[in-house]
């Protein structure tokens, strides 16, 4: 069983990611509209209407892969579906809220150089051959909730599975799994559950069920959290 203390890696299995979101005829013009910037706002219009919006759409996916290289699962949504907002190389778990004004920043300036400014660090300008600063991808877990205008920083390379960070949090440093954080910077205000429920909600990883079966489970979902009864828990680990 899965420990609270071992993160698992967020990864998005194209088999489900298809069989739950949208795809409607239109799908590949939606694409091909939002390649042309005169024709954007016609594409994302076009995506909320046939393919339900940000939860649901298939092809909104597909833009933010192909122009920003940023994965989101099924049910996300928020400005993790914005271009510009998260950094590439962003993978976004299923289920994930994410409020209106969060962003997050893939780099901090070099404190340390003469110049902190990017043109000495950012080949888009133009000075530099290639981009001098590494940074980590960041990594969104499942049925996380971020708060509304919450930052997140370059120390902050995993928002854990479950977490939730407060509205207008700073956040500096990694989030675990099932935490809640808050403040500038941010701190740990408490854990959502116990370790054995912890363990067991990262067992039965429901979030990777059809949206059909996890509905049968909906009186339950709605309500709060009986571990022992839960029937997407009572199972135990996923095959």
């Amino acid at each position: 069983m899965p420990q609270p203390n071992e993160p698992i890696p967020i990864s998005l299995d194209p088999r489900v990611e298809a069989r739950d979101l949208h795809r409607c005829k239109f799908s590949p013009m939606i694409v091909r509209l939002y390649r042309t910037r005169l024709t954007r706002r016609v594409a994302i219009r076009l995506a909320n209407v046939y393919e339900h919006g940000d939860p649901f759409s298939a092809a909104r996916r597909e833009i933010m892969l192909e122009h920003c290289n940023i994965r989101v699962g099924a049910f996300s949504y928020g400005t993790c579906m914005k271009p510009g907002w998260f950094p590439p190389g962003t993978v976004v778990g299923r289920y994930v809220s994410v409020g209106p004004g969060v962003a997050a920043h893939a780099l901090n300036h070099p404190l340390d150089w003469l110049s902190m400014s990017p043109c000495f660090y950012n080949k888009s300008f133009g000075f530099v051959e290639k981009d001098l600063l590494e940074y980590t991808p960041l990594e969104i877990g499942h049925d996380a909730w971020i708060g509304a205008n919450a930052i997140l920083t370059p120390g902050c390379n995993r928002v854990g599975i479950g977490a939730v960070i407060g509205a207008g949090a700073v956040v500096t440093k990694d989030v675990p799994d099932f935490a809640i954080v808050g403040g500038n910077p941010a701190r740990l205000i408490r854990m959502r559950f116990d370790e054995p429920t912890v363990g067991a909600i990262l067992a039965s990883r429901w979030w990777e069920l059809p949206i059909a079966e996890v509905l049968g489970a909906l009186p339950q979902m709605c309500a709060p959290l009986d571990a022992a009864t839960h029937p997407l828990l009572r199972a135990g680990a996923r095959a």
